[in-house]
């Protein structure tokens, strides 16, 4: 919902119910003449230094909007708390046949989010760290690689709290997650909107 809102490039995923279990399903970004390469296949890339680096290969392959869409990338992680943005979690589109680099993979693989990993009924945390490349950092960190915040319409994200509240409630039957958490969690999710808001009209 975030992606859509903001009209970020993403691998669009969706819940449904297997076997008495919360299940995401997404269609598969990739085609019969196409193949994603990490960003891990590509070389070791280990501080900041070498995200740029990794930008201007991809531009230097054609792509030329690649930083937006990494960009893009770290805004969803910040909002959302992505834990887990390893270099097997992000890449590249290549043509099967021709070896040219396409685009910038679509956002995906974005379920290390929001203490998914810390799960505790009765606490949240309000703040954390996420990766970039090899660099374990706070989201606040991590954020600072986004050149242009005031490109953001971080209006569009103003009900987007109260839409995670009737989806985690939609589910709650077999989740277990009790209303307590659900609130946090809901709170965490605006508390963070509010965080880049302040960022965008402070710049």
């Amino acid at each position: 919902m975030i992606c859509e809102r903001l009209g970020f490039d993403h691998v669009p995923y969706t819940l449904a119910t297997y076997k008495n279990m919360v299940v995401s399903i997404c269609p598969c970004f990739i085609t019969k003449d196409t193949e994603l390469i990490t960003a891990y296949h590509m070389k070791r890339f280990d501080s900041v230094e070498d995200y740029e680096t990794y930008i201007q290969k991809l531009e230097a392959e054609g792509i030329t909007d690649a930083r937006i869409k990494m960009e893009n990338m770290y805004i969803l992680d910040y909002l959302i708390m992505n834990e887990d943005r390893h270099l097997n979690n992000f890449g590249i589109i290549r043509d099967v046949s021709t070896l040219k680099w396409v685009d910038v993979a679509p956002t995906f693989d974005n379920g290390q989010s929001l203490n998914i990993q810390d799960y505790n009924q009765d606490e949240v945390i309000i703040s954390g760290h996420g990766r970039l490349f090899y660099e374990v950092k706070p989201f606040d960190e991590i954020i600072k690689v986004v050149k242009d915040l005031k490109r953001i319409n971080i209006e569009a994200l103003k009900d987007i709290p109260e839409e995670f509240d009737k989806l985690l409630h939609k589910y709650q039957h077999i989740t277990k997650m009790s209303d307590a958490r659900i609130y946090r969690l809901c709170v965490l999710l605006q508390r963070l909107i509010n965080k880049l808001k302040d960022m965008i009209e402070s710049k």
